[in-house]
């Protein structure tokens, strides 16, 4: 079944609070319970900021469909609509779930960050570099980050010329596209102020993530985790991404189950790049008695250095502008993160929630294959 454009007007929300709203009453009016664990900071007009968790099928499955959203705060809007659409289809028995599988769904991991219109969280951490496993020191940074460190988070807020392409291009040159892409990205945490810095400590929201899943992955023996993102690869296309065992004959073997969009993080073949603190990994390191297939579905919005630039300026007038919190919450360049991680465009929009639901489909079919390597 495919989006319409009043499909796309009911899932998707103006902001955070109607966001939340939206998917609570989707879980009530399928019967199910929200557990909503609220975090100490709160949102631009005083309002309580929870994550928000629900077990949908058996309390004893073996089987589970993990769907998580809005790590990076602001890409929870689309996140959350598709996670609204796939409760109200399980509501309407368009969407079925097989004897013996469940399906939970973790909403909005970062609410801070989508209230605020930002990436990070209120600690300016990037949750999927802050999930560190335990006893890893929250420490070092990437080889060449030093290097782009000027180019990434001048000290001074916006205004005047800046060479930032110029530069970007000079850097792309010097380091080569792919080391410049996992340098930027990978994540650091000796610069609090600069980008993808990971935390220097377990965040809040990621503590109630990982005690909620402590709390009901008992039974659970077999998972697939769909991490829903938005910002890299071709407009509206989801390049559905793989980490850890990244030999060819996996890669192959799961692109006969997900399709063609299935790639590995080497940043040399693909749109990706390999992190350090991200949450499927901490998934897979807290819970090793489970057979996890992780999947980050990462849907297009523009291109790479546009969107770096977009990143790096709102960064920027927030660390440097000093601005009040509110005017930076209506700033041109948080307006512009918005658009360029959740687009106004329809077509994008029925493009994600056709996926999302597609996705959910395939890793149904996937749960209920027979084999040993059924969870490759």
């Amino acid at each position: 079944m495919k989006a319409s454009n009043d499909d796309v007007l009911r899932w998707f929300s103006a902001d955070y609070i109607v966001a939340r709203e939206c998917f609570r009453d989707a879980a009530k009016r399928l019967g199910v319970d929200v557990d909503s664990r609220a975090i100490a900071v709160r949102g631009p007009s005083e309002e309580q900021l929870t994550v928000d968790f629900c077990w949908v099928g058996p309390t004893n499955a073996r089987k589970l469909i993990l769907h998580s959203s809005g790590v990076h705060g602001v890409e929870g809007i689309p996140g959350s609509a598709t996670q609204t659409m796939l409760l109200e289809q399980l509501h309407a028995g368009d969407l079925v779930l097989p004897s013996g599988v469940a399906i939970a769904f973790i909403h909005i991991v970062n609410p801070w960050g989508m209230a605020w219109l930002r990436r990070v969280n209120e600690d300016n951490a990037d949750l999927n570099r802050n999930f560190l496993p335990d006893g890893e020191e929250y420490a070092g940074e990437p080889k060449h980050y030093a290097r782009l460190n000027s180019l990434l988070n001048p000290r001074s807020g916006p205004g005047g010329f800046d060479p930032f392409l110029l530069k970007a291009l000079w850097a792309v040159l010097t380091l080569g596209f792919s080391t410049a892409k996992q340098t930027v990205q990978e994540g650091q945490y000796e610069r609090p102020k600069a980008m993808q810095y990971g935390g220097a400590k377990l965040a809040e929201s990621s503590r109630h993530v990982l005690d909620w899943l402590g709390e009901n992955l008992g039974e659970v023996n077999r998972a697939i985790s769909i991490d829903f993102h938005t910002g890299l690869g071709p407009f509206g296309v989801d390049s559905l991404l793989i980490f850890g065992d990244e030999t060819r004959e996996r890669l192959n073997r799961l692109s006969l189950l997900y399709g063609p969009t299935l790639m590995g993080s080497d940043p040399k073949s693909s749109v990706a790049y390999r992190i350090r603190g991200g949450i499927q990994q901490r998934f897979e390191t807290d819970w090793p008695n489970i057979k996890w297939t992780t999947i980050t579905q990462e849907f297009g919005t523009i291109k790479p250095i546009p969107l770096l630039k977009i990143a790096r300026a709102e960064n920027r007038l927030t660390q440097w502008g000093n601005k009040p919190p509110l005017s930076l919450l209506h700033s041109r360049e948080r307006v512009k993160m918005l658009e360029s991680f959740s687009p106004s465009s329809m077509k994008w929009r029925r493009m994600i929630l056709d996926r999302g639901r597609a996705l959910v489909d395939d890793a149904i079919k996937h749960l209920i294959a027979t084999g040993d390597d059924a969870l490759a």
